[in-house]
């Protein structure tokens, strides 16, 4: 066979095709190492950019941390056996951190650790791995990592960032005491310069919050040596002008603010820092100083806000210092007229309404033989609220107290004035701090005005509960019916006490409730068997509109004429009506209905006991049951926030609302209906309101229950002021 030779290679071109494969590696490296260095490149940028704002600073060096991003990428992605690639996972995620791509860095730092446990870069990882952890608010495991950091052995740099970086996050949790450890540790032995400068800012910055001001002031004074930028200088001297006022070093304050106000580089900042002068005035009780200084500022600032808030200010010196509350309430208007989004505009608007309602309330009956009793009640409810305003709104408690003498001596008759001889007794308590003058008054109201609605809050205020004085009045005669008519099923008892209060106490809200139970007890226990008792209720409604028993009593009235079996003789026993050959025995334990009406089946429970409202309250629009929200559910969202009206002040109501609540898909209420209710008026009125402004989180709710109709239960409690 023929062996045939391959054609001899010629020299030069061997040396060409060698040359290629050279020149290829040779490009593909290069391309690698220019990707990798511009990465590094502007990466080194960006970090400048950040280390020179501050450390307070965000969102210095995006930009270049964005590229640094793009370029390591494509070494990490395109070449993972590099051996730069550590270096390159290093850069990605940092810039992934300083972007606020936590997630992404927390995930890449996390692969430096694992698979390069001996690169240079590890101490840093573990510590932005941290910082990772804490800006995703895994505050736990992140706690635990600096921790790890600044209690291990680490370069100082990087405990230095973990002890900040804890000190930190303590102080923005209020823990003021906790944080300044870390801080002083920065300052005193870890931290370089600007790191040492920050940790002092930051000590200063926990004493002022924590109200410890002579301690603030030494720190921002010291703090002041340590080179500070224009922006740290100016947030050092104003809050140590604050710190001095509050120590009685007012003039100290004001040299602070003047260091500011004489540099051309805070020329944008002069009207705040104559806001801060102006407070330095008052401090100082220069009041005409601080006044031309606000005119100062509103005659020449450009700022809006800055303007209103100087308005304002004219405002309280006015309404608190020179007594003028009609120039008070031409300077709250100005304020309102000005910055839409100011701070002080809603306080603004406030009290130039509270001063503007002075016309509303002012006196304006003469009382004579032929004024009605409710013109007079009518009257004494305005110069209640008259003075509510002066006590409330306007800081001026020595009028409050005159305007609420006034009812007293002025309405004797009215409604009104046992609840106003209850407030000047607060008033002359708390105001003139003269116990044995309130304890008088409220022993005048027990002797004028034995055995009222009003006499379990007086005794309350003389400390009398539970002594022999604390028995005797409607309330208690209340307790007695309800206890034999639930505990001992003693009927005739319960009707006599439930019959004392009607005739006893005609005017009492409890008097409603004991005419409408002895109706009930009526219906429950002796049925009269004919149309009498719906004509009962009917008057009920008729006569007592507008109580939480008259919704119940309309829902009664519509019962049909209930009838007895037949005897013996084929009559009808108690009814002169033809027979109804069809009709059911009359059943003596139970009171016919409606039968569409699933309430009334509520009502006439057999179980020989009053059915709570609040039962009553589950029965749904279409006459479901519907299921009540766990009280571990609370509102998502709330814009319309109750607050408890003036006008149970007296009565003090507190207790629990029911409320039937349809949710839409996203929780959101869209329908509301009011089922049980407050004595007071307006306590209904403003939770209702609170009520249908909510949203749920319905992934919280049962899933077995599909309906979009709930029972809420709203809770009333008392002002913490009233306790």
């Amino acid at each position: 066979m023929t062996v045939i030779k391959p054609p001899a290679r010629h020299p030069r071109r061997a040396l060409i095709g060698l040359a290629l494969v050279v020149g290829m590696l040779l490009f593909t490296g290069c391309v690698y190492f220019n990707t990798f260095y511009n990465a590094k490149r502007a990466f080194g940028s960006a970090e400048k950019s950040r280390k020179n704002a501050g450390v307070r600073a965000r969102g210095a060096g995006n930009a270049d941390y964005k590229k640094a991003i793009e370029k390591a990428l494509k070494v990490v992605d395109n070449y993972p056996k590099s051996k730069y690639y550590d270096d390159a996972l290093f850069v990605l995620s940092v810039s992934y951190y300083h972007t606020e791509q936590f997630s992404k860095a927390d995930r890449r730092f996390t692969e430096l650790l694992t698979n390069y446990p001996e690169s240079k870069y590890i101490n840093e990882s573990q510590l932005y791995l941290a910082k990772s952890k804490l800006a995703q608010k895994e505050y736990g495991e992140a706690m635990q990592q600096f921790e790890m950091v600044f209690s291990g052995n680490y370069d100082r740099d990087v405990k230095a960032e973990a002890a900040l970086a804890i000190g930190e996050h303590r102080f923005s949790e209020k823990d003021y005491a906790g944080c300044r450890q870390y801080f002083q540790a920065v300052r005193d032995s870890l931290g370089n310069d600007d790191q040492k400068k920050s940790a002092q800012l930051f000590l200063a910055d926990s004493y002022f919050e924590a109200l410890a001001y002579r301690d603030g002031l030494s720190g921002y004074l010291q703090a002041l040596e340590m080179k500070p930028n224009k922006d740290e200088k100016y947030h050092i001297l104003v809050k140590a002008a604050q710190c001095a006022y509050r120590i009685q070093k007012i003039s100290d304050g004001i040299d602070y603010l003047n260091q500011l106000l004489v540099d051309q580089l805070y020329f944008d900042s002069t009207g705040v820092l104559k806001l801060v002068l102006a407070q330095g005035h008052l401090y100082d009780e220069e009041t005409d100083m601080a006044m031309r200084t606000y005119v100062d500022i509103a005659e020449h600032e450009k700022n809006t806000r800055i303007t209103s808030e100087a308005y304002y200010n004219l405002g309280l010196i006015y309404q608190y210092q020179l007594d003028s509350l009609s120039q008070a309430k031409e300077f709250y208007d100005k304020c309102l007229a000005g910055n839409p989004v100011a701070a002080v505009r809603a306080s603004a608007l406030e009290k130039s309404s509270s001063i503007g309602k002075l016309k509303e309330f002012a006196r304006q009956i003469k009382i004579d033989s032929t004024t009605t009793a409710e013109a007079i009640d009518r009257a004494a409810e305005t110069q209640y609220q008259l003075a509510e305003l002066y006590w409330f709104n306007l800081n001026k408690p020595d009028t409050a107290i005159i305007e609420m003498q006034y009812i007293i001596d002025s309405f004797p008759t009215s409604l009104k004035v046992p609840q106003a001889m209850i407030a000047l007794s607060a008033m002359v308590r708390d105001y003139k701090a003269d116990t044995a003058a309130a304890d008088s008054i409220l022993r005048e109201v027990m002797a004028r005005y034995p055995g009222t609605d009003i006499t379990p809050v007086v005794l309350e205020e003389l400390g009398l509960r539970g002594t022999d004085a604390d028995s005797g009045y409607v309330q208690w005669y209340l307790g007695k019916a309800e206890d034999f008519l639930v505990d001992d099923t003693n009927l005739d008892s319960a009707r006599y006490y439930y019959t004392l209060i009607t005739e006893k106490y005609p005017e009492s809200e409890i008097a409603d409730q004991a005419r409408f139970v002895l109706l009930w007890m009526t219906e429950e226990f002796d049925p009269p068997g004919d149309s009498s008792l719906i004509l009962a209720y009917q008057q009920f409604v008729d006569s007592f509109p507008g109580t939480p028993w008259t919704a119940l009593a309309k829902k009664k009235a519509q019962y049909t004429p209930a009838r007895k079996g037949k005897g013996a003789s084929g009559e009808i026993a108690g009814d002169e009506s033809e027979s109804d050959s069809t009709a059911p025995a009359y059943d003596s334990t139970r009171i016919y209905s409606v039968p569409d009406s699933e309430l009334d089946s509520a009502l006439a429970d057999t179980t020989k006991k009053y059915v709570d409202p609040s039962v009553v309250a589950q029965i749904g629009p279409d006459g479901d049951t519907l299921m009540t929200l766990s009280s571990n559910i609370k509102p998502t969202a709330q814009p319309i926030q109750f607050v408890y009206p003036t006008e149970a002040y007296v009565t003090e109501w507190e207790g629990v609302l029911y409320f039937q609540v349809q949710l839409d898909f996203s929780g959101r209420v869209v329908d509301v209906v009011q089922k049980t209710f407050a004595s007071i008026e307006e306590i209904n009125k403003r939770a209702l309101e609170c009520v249908a402004s909510m949203s749920f989180d319905r992934s919280k709710f049962p899933s077995s229950y599909t309906k979009d109709w709930w029972v809420y239960k709203f809770q009333v409690t008392l002002p913490s002021n009233l306790r």
